[in-house]
Parts: C-alpha cells; structure tokens; sequence
C-alpha cells in the first residue's frame, strides 16, 4: 500500500514541475513579444520622424521589416505591416510599399478580415497611382470600395471614392471627379472627418482651378486652410498648411497676379524645413516660387530655378526635370537668350514624351511654336495632332473607367452568390454529416455487393468469351471441313470422269488403232486418221479437268476469306442496306494464325451489328488490303455516325480496342453525326 502512495506522490510531483516549466515557458515568452512590441513601435515612430533624412527614415523602416519578416498573422502583425508600408510609402519607396503591402493583403485574405481585405486593396491602388498607371489603381480602388460597402464601414469607404475621384481629376473627368469629391465631402463634414475634409477642399479647389474658376478655387483652398486647425496633432500639419500656399501661389501666377504669388509661396516656404525631410515638394515651391518672379520680370528668379532643377535632377525625378527645364526655358526669354530658350524647350519636350507626360509636351510645344520661328508651322502641326489625340485618349480613358466600374460590380456579384452558396452548404453541413455515416455504411455493403456481382459478371464474361472463341474456331473447322468434303467430291467426280471418259475413249482409241499393226492399206489408214482426231477432244477434256483441279487449289487458300464473305451475305439476307466486302487475293490467310482471325472475325461481326442496330445507313463497305507487311482494314458507312468521345467508353468500343491490342494491331474510329462511320484497323501481315 504505501508503495502505491509513494508512486502517486511521484506523479504528481512530476505533474508540478512540468506545469511550473510551462508557466515559466510562457511567462519568457511573452515577456519576448513585448520586448519585440516595444522595439517595433520604437523603430516605426523614429522611422515617421519627419526630421530626419528620409535615407535615415529608410534604414529605420528596413529594420521594422526584418523584425516583422517573422510575425505571427494575427491582428497586431498586420497593423503593425499596415504601418510598415506607410512608413515606404512616406519616403516614396514605392516597390518595398507594394511588395508589403501585397504581403499584408495576403495575411488578411487568409484570415478573412474584411477590413483590412479592404485596406490591402486600398494600398495597391495607391501603388498603382503614384505610378501613374491609373486604369490599375481605379480597379484595386474600385474592389476595396466593394468591400468597404459590404461590411458598412463609411469612413473607408469614403477614403477610396476620394482616391478614385483624384484618379478621375488627374485624367482631365473634372465633372466626374467634382461629383463624386462634393458627395465625400459631405459625409466627411457629418463623421467629423477633418483629414478628409482638408482633402476634399483642396481637391475642389484644384479641380476649379483646372477649369479656370479662379474666384471659387481661391475659396476653396482658404476653407481647406481653416480646416488646418482641426489638424494640429497631425504630424505632417506644416507640410499640409504650406501644401496650400503652394496652390494658392500656383493660382495666382495663372491670375497673374505674381506679386500675391511670390508672397504666398515665400510663406509656404517659411512654415518649415522641407529641404530635408521633403526635397520633392520643396524642389515644387522654389520651381513656382521661380516662375512666378520670371512672369514678373524678376531677375531674381535664376538662382530659384536653379536651385529647383538642382535638387530634382539628383533625386532624378522626371516630372519635375521637365517643369523646371521649362521654367529655365521662359527666364532664358526673359534675358533673351533664344537660342538656349529653344534648346531648354526641346531637351523638355522630349523628355516629357519619353515620361509619356503628355500634358507637360504639350506645354512645351506650345512654348517652342512662340520662340521657334523658324519651326512655328512644325510645332503647331503638333500642338494640334497631340491636343486632338489627348482629348481622344480622355473620352477612352472614361469609358475605360466605367468599364472597369461594372466589372468590378460583376465580380462582387459573382462573389456574392458564391458566398450564399457557401453559405448554405455551410448550413447543409451537419445535416449531412449525420446522415454520411449511415450512407457511407450502406454505401459499402452496396460497393461489396457490387464488387462480388463485377467479378461474377466478369467471370461470366471470360466464360462466354471462351465459348465464342470456341465457336469461331468451330466455324472455321467446318469451313475447312466442307472445303475438305468439296475437294473430295470434286476429286471424285474428275477420277470418274477419267475412268468413264477419258479412259474409255482412249481405250477405244487403242484398239481402234491397232488394227495398223495388222493391215497397212489406203482404206484402214483413212479409217484410222478420224480416230487419230478423236485424241484431240481427249486433250480437251483433259485440259478443262486441269483448269478445275487450278481452282480447287485456289479455293483451298482462301478459307477465311469465304467465313468473312459469308458473314457480309448473311448480313444482307436480314437487313436493306447494301453490304459488300472487298478482299485483296494476293492475301495468304493460311499464314495468320487462328487467334489474329479469331478477333477479325469478331470485330466484323460487331461492326456489322453495330452498324444495323444503330447507324441506320444504306450502303456497308468493308476494304481489306495488304501493303509491304501490313493488312490494313477500312469498314465504313453512310449512316447517322456518332460522338466518337461520348462513346469511348462503351462496352463494344473497349471490346474491338481490346482485341486489336491483343494482336498488336491499330484501330481508329472516325464519324461524326450525320457523315457516317469510318474504322481503319491495320495488323502484322
């Protein structure tokens, strides 16, 4: 007994050290992960310190990344991902944006989180429209908004109608972009949404200011500015507020009121330091900072300018390298020098066509038809051809827009009745389930009954296979055997015929002519010749005997042929159609062996009953050939033909394939319906 106790006393000692081990596990575990969460938001804070250089930002970002690379896909894993393609995206590092984001897409999917399904599709549309493949960025815009819809979420639905209403503003829709941005708008204002409404007014303004209402793009940008104090806790609020100042002096040099322009974009230049943490905007404000003293006739604009090409052409940035060379392009006029106003012109244009930035070649072959004399009919032939096949591609692009709209409708409807379906298999499921059991159980004993049955059927099959064979080489005894009863009796009628005529007749001959040895006159002579001539219709009859005892041999040769011939004969003693059959004689059926005419045989007859069962057709012919050592067969009919592939897997089909493998043969059916049927078998001669 007390050995018993000790034993117990053991287990659960051992029981508590194994609990106490676990707890510790994950007690170090979980103190792990939030050393790993504290370091990732460290790193990504950090790495969205505007401050900083974005090559700093970069390298801060690539960290986060490597940490992330073994995240479990859970909530926080893909917040934390979310984070880590904004973060790419903040210093434009466009394809880690895209790679990251397609990942966290991925992660989403497999979890079947709609919201973040929504937000992955979000991001690869903006990858798409940074890079100015707008028809891309439309559709993953347009397949978020579905799913936003889907699950009622508002706010992010309202965030990739903005995104596509940009899409159509940047393709010149400015009526379809004003539409959809006013409807944003207002649910944006009601959510308290002040980002979105900031966004919404600048877009409004923009899009006023592309159709040259000036007054209301003017007020627009002023209300996008007052929403501005919404924003203080953003972290990008000077870039924001300075972002509108930028617009604002863009619009005013179109006003040409350059004075108004100058001061706004001196402002902007003013709120912070874009040199480092923004070079790209930055490079925007001193370009129109620059343009807009050129249109008022300030010296003063050249180091701007410069300044401006300097910084873009480092960071290799073509849109802007095609604006500033233009910018140069109009202070080269300013000090009158033509010449390198004409070069600056052209090395922008040609960029621009490169870039496929069709708007700004535009603007540079206008420019180059006023400075270009000597070209000006040139470059108006093209500012004309390239305005008409702008507007072309616009009415294209919109229809490319709607298009893609109700595709993307067509999509999530399929989807849709998917899920329904899904779902209601889902509801099937365990009523199924229930009753699987008691099917699968009877399913088996149905599937050994049926296994027992095949193989008695399969039995009886081989059984009757026996039998058939047996019968055919019965028939091709008795053939041989009648062939052999012919040949005798033929035999003894020519051995009759030999002794009761020709014998006879030359016996008679003999002694008729023997009297020569007796008497040797005119008139026994005379006497004598007529039976001399009698000898001839001897040979005659001698020599029909011979053709006869020729064709016996001939016949003795072609047993098989005359079991094939029979057959096709019987086939027309019971059916309409016309049957014949043509076999070539130079075929020596004595050299195949038994079983090889066997299944001939046997397909012949199912071919014939195939054909007069089913086909319907009024003319049967049967062609058998010998070609080097080939005997090559082509039975074909005029009847209703049918589905070769459908029928593969008849019975007869499997039968007549069986047999001509059996004896290393070919067979090929050919038909169609309404053409007839045509089978081509060949076989070792």
């Amino acid at each position: 007994m007390s050995q018993i106790v000790k034993l117990k006393f053991l287990f659960y000692k051992i029981l508590v050290i194994v609990l106490l081990s676990s707890c510790n596990s994950k007690n170090d575990n979980q103190e792990e992960s939030n050393l790993a969460v504290v370091e990732i938001d460290g790193l990504l804070s950090n790495a969205n310190d505007y401050s900083k250089t974005k090559e700093e930002r970069y390298k801060l970002t690539q960290k986060v990344h490597k940490i992330l690379d073994n995240y479990p896909n859970s909530q926080k894993g893909r917040e934390y991902f979310f984070k880590l393609a904004g973060r790419y995206y903040n210093i434009e590092k466009y394809e880690d944006y895209h790679e990251v984001s397609k990942d966290v897409y991925k992660m989403s999917l497999a979890a079947q989180d709609s919201t973040n399904i929504a937000r992955g599709l979000n991001y690869i549309g903006d990858y798409f429209y940074e890079k100015f493949i707008t028809d891309s960025a439309y559709y993953y815009y347009s397949k978020s908004e579905k799913v936003y819809d889907k699950i009622r979420n508002s706010e992010g639905s309202n965030t990739v109608k903005f995104a596509k209403a940009r899409i159509l503003f940047f393709e010149k829709d400015f009526a379809g972009s004003e539409t959809v941005v006013v409807e944003i708008l207002k649910s944006a204002i009601q959510e308290k949404n002040y980002r979105l409404v900031y966004e919404c007014y600048l877009t409004l303004g923009n899009i006023l200011e592309g159709v040259s209402n000036f007054s209301e793009s003017e007020k627009y940008y002023n209300k996008a500015f007052k929403t501005t104090d919404f924003l203080k806790e953003e972290l990008q609020y000077q870039l924001l507020r300075a972002q509108i100042y930028n617009y604002l002096g863009i619009l005013y040099t179109k006003k040409g009121e350059y004075q108004l322009a100058i001061k706004y974009l001196q402002q902007a230049l003013q709120f912070t330091d874009f040199k480092i943490s923004e070079p790209i905007l930055y490079s925007n404000l001193l370009n129109n900072l620059g343009y807009a003293m050129v249109k008022s006739s300030s010296v003063k604009a050249e180091k701007f300018l410069l300044k401006a090409y300097k910084i873009r052409d480092s960071l290799d940035y073509g849109p802007g390298i095609v604006t500033s060379k233009m910018s140069i392009s109009e202070y080269n006029l300013l000090k009158k020098d033509t010449l390198l106003a004409i070069e600056n012109s052209n090395f922008s244009r040609e960029k621009a066509h490169k870039l496929k930035l069709f708007d700004d070649e535009l603007k540079a072959i206008g420019l180059l038809s006023k400075i270009d004399k000597k070209n000006k009919v040139q470059h108006m032939e093209r500012y004309v051809a390239l305005t008409d096949s702008l507007h072309n591609q616009e009415r294209i692009t919109r229809n490319k827009f709607a298009r893609i709209e109700f595709e993307t409708d067509e999509i999530i409807t399929e989807k849709n009745v998917i899920e329904e379906e899904k779902d209601e298999i889902s509801k099937q499921r365990w009523t199924i389930l229930g009753l699987s059991l008691i099917a699968f159980l009877f399913g088996f004993m149905i599937y050994t009954n049926r296994l027992q049955s095949a193989k008695n059927r399969e039995l009886l099959l081989e059984q009757e296979q026996q039998k058939a064979n047996e019968e055919i080489y019965q028939l091709m005894l008795d053939q041989n055997n009648r062939i052999d009863e012919g040949r005798q009796a033929e035999k003894k009628r020519i051995a009759q015929e030999l002794h009761d005529g020709i014998m006879s007749k030359l016996t008679s001959t003999r002694l008729n002519l023997f009297i020569l040895s007796k008497k040797n006159d005119e008139e026994t002579i005379k006497k004598c010749i007529t039976h001399i001539d009698g000898i001839q219709e001897i040979e005659k009859e001698i020599r029909a005997i011979s053709h006869d005892l020729n064709r016996d041999i001939f016949a003795a040769k072609d047993s098989f042929k005359a079991i094939i011939q029979a057959l096709f004969e019987n086939q027309k003693s019971i059916s309409d159609a016309n049957y014949s059959v043509e076999i070539d004689d130079s075929i020596s059926w004595e050299n195949i062996d038994s079983p090889t005419k066997m299944h001939l045989y046997r397909i012949f007859q199912e071919s014939l009953q195939n054909i007069y069962k089913y086909a319907k057709a009024k003319n049967v012919l049967a062609v058998i050939n010998k070609v080097d050592n080939q005997i090559n067969i082509e039975i074909k009919d005029d009847g209703q033909g049918f589905d070769v592939k459908k029928s593969k897997e008849g019975i007869g089909l499997k039968n007549m394939n069986a047999r001509i493998a059996s004896i290393n043969g070919t067979i090929n059916f050919e038909s169609e319906k309404g053409k007839g049927t045509k089978i081509k078998i060949n076989i070792p001669a």
